[in-house]
């Protein structure tokens, strides 16, 4: 995967999908379009200045004759689209659901969505694409709205999306579902799933919402409150745990979705949405009420689904390691173009480093089997992300034997583990904030 990553990469129509203008990358410069890549890719946590010597210096093998300034790495970064790590990403992606026998959940990828928001740099031109958020005396930070569609069994970000801070995570997740969608017609006949299973939660139950990906072929879960929607309200005061309900996209009460209607003009107006309810109750005693479109209560009963939604959790953590391990709110520029670029330049590096963490996965659970631990073990995710600073250089650029040096980081990586102690809970207890923690120290 990672070769063929590097193909694309080196590739003359990537240059010509992703450069901004005809002869843009074509005079024979140091910072070359897979040069300028590779260096967005690197994790870049340093001053500009630092971090260029340092690229050129694994670049080259030896201290650079020739240096780059940050003002000629700023001229030529305006040259590269933003789509350039989407388009990486997509291949990684495909190559990745085709090429490999991946964990599903009964058949079905599971994948998490959800949204969160990123401090932004201050600047003008970014107030003005992204919006800000206001406080009560009147001052305003710069803020965008981030999106992932995180595949939660095998850790990788399937499609991500920085928007306007004003845009609503529901919009955002139907712009996942047509990356899904176009990304099933690519792989059609070739993935090892059966289907997609989306995990919500209680910020999207929306009937439009929940409509659109069951006309799209998709099945959702959905965490739900017990008023948004009437008919949810009366089936959960049935006390049944776990029922059938229909609900009619129209009523004299409620009007089809305009934006329902524009998606699906020609659908009937008649037409129900048939749900299943759970009622699940939680460790602390409090009820949980789920929406779903898995409606076969024998191949898929009520205790499956407490395990089921937890999982959902690794949305979260997910976001902890691309704000707090890969500092994605560290950005490089105030531009919008600097900031797109480097949002999903880290979003790609996020998914290099979830790539080599699941094949290693696999030989670390091949150990677990056959060494009779007492805990299984997984990979430091923190520690291989910052194994793999400067390794992405050796890994996208003509740098000697690719499987060797692979095969020597992965050697690297398995050295840090750490064992799941499944059940293992503590109190959460308001402490002093730390800028810097002592347990969480930073790997880059």
């Amino acid at each position: 995967m990672i070769e063929s990553l590097k193909r694309v990469l080196h590739s003359h129509e990537l240059k010509e999908e992703c450069r901004q203008h005809s002869t843009d990358f074509t005079r024979k410069r140091v910072l070359t379009f897979p040069v300028l890549v590779t260096f967005l890719l690197n994790m870049l946590t340093k001053t500009l200045q630092v971090e260029l010597n340092r690229f050129l210096k694994l670049l080259r093998g030896h201290t650079p004759v020739v240096t780059v300034s940050k003002q000629a790495f700023s001229q030529a970064r305006q040259k590269l689209s933003d789509q350039t790590f989407c388009r990486l990403n997509e291949r990684l992606m495909d190559e990745f659901y085709t090429e490999n026998t991946y964990i599903t959940w009964q058949g079905y990828r599971l994948i998490g969505i959800d949204g969160s928001t990123v401090q932004l740099p201050e600047s003008d031109e970014i107030r003005q694409e992204f919006g800000c958020s206001v406080n009560q005396c009147g001052q305003g930070m710069p803020l965008g709205r981030v999106s992932v569609a995180y595949d939660l069994e095998n850790g990788l970000g399937i499609d991500a999306r920085l928007a306007q801070y004003g845009r609503g995570e529901r919009d955002l997740a139907l712009d996942h579902l047509t990356a899904i969608t176009a990304s099933d017609q690519r792989s059609l006949g070739r993935r090892g799933h059966t289907g997609d299973l989306l995990l919500f939660d209680m910020g999207y139950p929306a009937l439009d919402f929940i409509a659109l990906f069951v006309l799209a072929g998709k099945d959702v879960v959905i965490r739900t409150p017990d008023s948004r929607i009437r008919e949810v309200h009366a089936a959960i005061h049935a006390a049944s745990d776990d029922q059938i309900i229909h609900i009619p996209l129209r009523t004299a009460r409620r009007r089809m979705s305009p934006k329902l209607l524009a998606q699906y003009p020609d659908l009937d107006p008649a037409w129900t949405l048939t749900l299943r309810l759970l009622t699940l109750t939680l460790d602390d005693g409090r009820p949980e009420y789920l929406l779903t479109t898995l409606l076969d209560q024998e191949a898929f009963p009520t205790a499956v689904f407490h395990g089921l939604y937890g999982k959902r959790w690794g949305s979260e953590t997910h976001y902890d390691v691309v704000k707090n391990v890969l500092e994605i709110e560290d950005f490089t520029g105030k531009s919008v173009l600097s900031v797109r670029q480097d949002f999903y330049a880290t979003v790609l590096t996020s998914n290099i480093q979830g790539v080599i963490q699941w094949e290693l996965q696999e030989e670390i659970e091949a150990e677990n089997r056959s060494a009779g631990r007492k805990y299984q073990y997984q990979l430091n995710k923190n520690v291989s992300i910052g194994l793999l600073k400067d390794t992405l250089v050796t890994l996208l650029m003509d740098q000697g034997d690719l499987q060797e040096f692979y095969d020597e980081m992965k050697a690297q990586m398995k050295r840090h583990r750490v064992p799941i102690r499944p059940g293992r809970q503590k109190p959460r207890t308001r402490k002093t904030r730390r800028k810097y923690p002592m347990n969480k120290r930073r790997a880059l």
